[in-house]
């Protein structure tokens, strides 16, 4: 359960790594661009480069706090990309007085205008004994203070008085940390079945969560999870950050049991061209989410439902076969639960990341109206789902990064997925300018996915814990 104890206190304690000498990024500038300092006597940038021994290589320092509010810091497992917005980083770490159980500790910059409804929120969830066994609730939330004031970053930080604070009109944040159990994320998937069942997992999650009248509001994949162990529960939905309360009082009642989908199966696509999206930047208004992953009707400016979020799941799913060639391997896997999924200082990322092909990678930095464009014709167009994977970009993904025999169960896999979203289309009173799954829906098409395909389940998965024989081969 949350509980909300605003004493927590900075800490100052932190390790130092140096990390491997390698190559920095700006000795990539051709040496003949650095010109000369101008004045007599005085060695130019260039002929100190040469000079150097060093000219190649840096020393680089980085520094991870030993302790964070009374944890053991073990490492890092995420950090924001952007300084802006919430700045998010989480650290793997361990009870000083409990030592044996593995948490995670969050620490963000919340908007201060948000802070009540995230109480709300965390409260309501209180009052709801036995939360779902999908839905990862922090068993702490704390606001952080120095010198017994909350720290924001108008207040403390940049030291403004609170009259003036009301006066600047300018957005101030309130740092917050929360713990709660560690977990595997999608990164470390041991095949694609692990995450079928984890996607699947994180769907009931929501929609116990809709039940009980709190919307998410950010489903991606860095808010989805995995089962540390095969006899755990797989998926599990966490972060409730931009939750909102919906209808508390009056929460969604149980969906009834539908029929399940009738489940197509695909030929091997074909190569074919998309056309490729504007280059523009977007002027974004105000939407919650994150942008790959949220739905084309609140993209374009609609009101955020559960179908949205259930939307951004069909989004997680694509852009995962998109993000990855396949697992990594079975001792990598192993070594990564041993330490806690936490980064390896110098190492960068996994080495079976990838980087999504132009058309989608405009999903996170291209025009809002383009993009609302492309996810809204791959929906409410009846050859939307074909024309994904018989695309170029597609064909190379299947053909790059994923084995030969899993390709038609994907390419059905997504055609199914989208095929249940357009049909929802075609029954919206707004004439399609929306998406209305159900969290049945979409389940019950993984099931029977899981289901069709269960016999490759085991012959393309690279589960550290039930091929020990291939840990010792390969450590040997």
């Amino acid at each position: 359960m949350s509980e909300t104890q605003p004493t927590t206190r900075p800490c100052s304690d932190s390790a130092a790594f140096r990390s491997p000498a390698i190559r920095s990024s700006s000795t990539k500038r051709d040496l003949s661009e650095i010109e000369d300092d101008a004045g007599e006597g005085k060695q130019s940038k260039k002929r100190k480069t040469e000079d150097s021994a060093a000219e190649d290589v840096l020393d680089r320092f980085v520094f991870y706090p030993i302790t964070v509010y009374g944890y053991e810091c073990l490492g890092i497992l995420f950090t924001a990309s952007s300084i802006r917005e919430r700045g998010t980083t989480i650290f793997c770490g361990v009870d000083l007085r409990d030592k044996e159980k593995r948490l995670t500790l969050k620490m963000a910059w919340q908007d201060v205008t948000r802070v009540a409804e995230q109480d709300a929120v965390m409260q309501h969830l209180t009052n709801h004994v036995g939360i779902h066994h999908n839905v990862i609730v922090p068993f702490k939330t704390e606001k952080v203070q120095r010198d017994d004031e909350i720290c924001t970053t108008l207040g403390v930080i940049r030291r403004f008085l609170d009259a003036q604070i009301e006066e600047l009109g300018v957005e101030n944040r309130v740092l917050t940390l929360s713990v709660s159990e560690l977990k595997r994320p999608v990164k470390y998937f041991w095949g694609v079945h692990d995450f079928v069942r984890g996607l699947r997992g994180a769907l009931l999650g929501h929609k116990y969560l809709t039940k009980i009248g709190i919307l998410h509001r950010d489903i991606n994949e860095n808010n989805i999870v995995l089962g540390l162990r095969p006899e755990d529960e797989r998926g599990y939905l966490i972060d409730l950050d931009m939750a909102i309360l919906q209808n508390a009082e009056e929460p969604t009642q149980p969906e009834p049991v539908r029929p399940r989908p009738i489940f197509f199966r695909c030929s091997t696509p074909e190569s074919s061209t998309l056309p490729a999206p504007d280059s523009k930047k977007p002027t974004r208004t105000l939407r919650m989410g994150t942008f790959p992953y949220i739905s084309y009707n609140v993209l374009e400016g609609g009101r955020h439902t559960q179908f949205d979020d259930v939307e951004s799941f069909l989004y997680v799913l694509l852009l995962f076969f998109f993000s990855y060639a396949g697992p990594l391997s079975v001792s990598e896997l192993h070594e990564a639960d041993g330490a806690g999924f936490v980064h390896s200082i110098g190492s960068g990322r996994p080495p079976h990341m990838r980087n999504w092909p132009n058309k989608y990678a405009g999903w996170a930095d291209g025009e809002t109206s383009v993009m609302a464009d492309q996810k809204g014709f791959s929906i409410t167009n009846v050859n939307g789902a074909k024309r994904i994977i018989q695309s170029t970009e597609f064909a190379e993904c299947l053909q790059n990064n994923w084995p030969k025999e899993l390709h038609k169960p994907i390419c059905n896999l997504i055609v199914n997925s989208f095929t249940i979203f357009y049909n929802s289309t075609l029954h919206t009173t707004a004439n399609g300018s929306r998406t209305e799954v159900s969290h049945v829906e979409f389940i019950s098409m993984l099931d029977t996915w899981l289901d069709v395909y269960s016999h490759l389940e085991d012959k393309f998965s690279n589960c550290p814990f039930k091929q020990p024989e291939v840990i010792c081969e390969t450590e040997s």
